[in-house]
């Protein structure tokens, strides 16, 4: 079976979709059922170690896009592949050659303007609608848990037997990152106490306000504690960050938050090794990959109520409830208090639960879609 794999983009790829695509490309391609795979992308937006195990990579211009990527569908024309995989949930037509998509980011779908700027919110408002006009035109879609597959089939009324549920995998198959401490926390030397952890796109749904008001909370019974943010702002919102900064100053904690910047994996690794506890205040996601690794590092997690991350890690994680800082800050009183024995009981836990994720399983499962829009 011959595979085309065009990463539909604007010209950027996330750190997400980068280890996505360097997990599952080398296995897809390692398989006696495909005899060739291209990909093709948007120019100087995929490094080369991504694009080695593919047959060729073609890069087209930013600007096709413009042009409803007439070079993008002239370049299938000539490489007449069996199928065509799009990873994100935008379309191109491909002259009715099987096509499968994948919903991977679910903001938009659920909820587009969330306390975002009206830049972003028009960006969001697009980003729907190309999502649902993909989903409408594949031949089959992927979606990544089954909530985003229940969205699918219950909201837009996609026909069921269309969308096949394949779960992405946690951690890498190669060797394990060594964990490496921050330059950030060591510039910070009361970081040799507890502190509480939470990484991801800086932006509004990632719900960060939770855990400094819940820091606040904790502010007097736990004078030493910290919260490390970790990760890079994510589309115009500087103006929301510069509010979600004066909150923090607001509440005298500018010397508690440690705001580090994207990390390594390496130091994510030190991070979700050392850390009291991640915060998972995600108000929405496709699937929590970032939590699970946490939890594949033996980190105890505590994560709203809000689907799928209860899908995800069932009764490995404690909940609290989106918006509620206070019960977040019983949660964290909660694991603080835990005995040894008890606590390691709920880190094994979480590592077991992330275990049940493969990236073998990702691609076997994956291969299976593709194999069934082919026919």
């Amino acid at each position: 079976m011959r595979v085309a794999v065009v990463n539909l983009t604007n010209g950027g790829i996330s750190g997400g979709y980068k280890k996505y695509l360097r997990e599952v490309l080398p296995r897809l391609v390692a398989d006696p059922a495909v005899s060739r795979l291209d990909m093709l992308s948007p120019a100087n937006t995929v490094p080369s170690d991504l694009s080695r195990p593919a047959t060729t990579h073609t890069e087209w211009a930013r600007g096709d896009r413009w042009q409803g990527f007439s070079e993008v569908r002239r370049l299938l024309r000539a490489l007449r592949p069996d199928v065509v995989y799009i990873p994100t949930a935008r379309w191109v037509s491909s002259g009715g050659l099987p096509t499968v998509v994948m919903v991977q980011n679910m903001e938009p779908l659920i909820d587009p303007g969330y306390a975002n700027p009206w830049f972003e919110k028009a960006v969001n408002v697009a980003r729907r609608k190309a999502a649902k006009k993909a989903c409408t035109n594949a031949t089959r879609i992927i979606a990544i848990s089954d909530f985003v597959q229940n969205f699918l089939t219950a909201t837009w009324k996609i026909p069921s037997t269309k969308v096949g549920r394949v779960y992405h995998g946690v951690g890498s198959g190669g060797s394990r990152s060594t964990a490496l401490r921050p330059g950030a926390l060591d510039r910070e030397a009361a970081v040799a106490t507890p502190f509480l952890f939470i990484a991801g796109s800086v932006r509004p749904m990632r719900g960060i306000e939770d855990g400094v008001l819940a820091l606040a909370h904790l502010k007097k019974s736990l004078p030493g504690m910290r919260l490390v943010i970790a990760g890079a702002l994510e589309g115009r919102v500087g103006r929301w960050a510069a509010g979600l900064r004066s909150l923090v100053s607001a509440h005298g904690l500018d010397q508690r938050v440690i705001w580090t910047g994207k990390l390594s994996e390496s130091e994510m690794t030190w991070c979700y090794e050392n850390c009291a506890a991640f915060l998972m205040t995600s108000r929405v996601e496709a699937c929590p990959n970032i939590a699970l690794e946490a939890m594949d590092r033996g980190s105890i997690t505590i994560s709203t109520r809000n689907p799928p991350m209860p899908e995800f890690f069932v009764d490995s994680a404690l909940y609290y409830d989106a918006g509620n800082p206070d019960q977040l800050a019983a949660q964290i009183g909660r694991v603080l208090g835990m005995q040894g024995r008890e606590r390691s009981a709920l880190s094994e836990s979480g590592r077991e639960r992330a275990r049940r994720f493969s990236w073998e399983e990702c691609a076997r499962r994956t291969l299976e879609e593709l194999v069934s829009a082919a026919r």
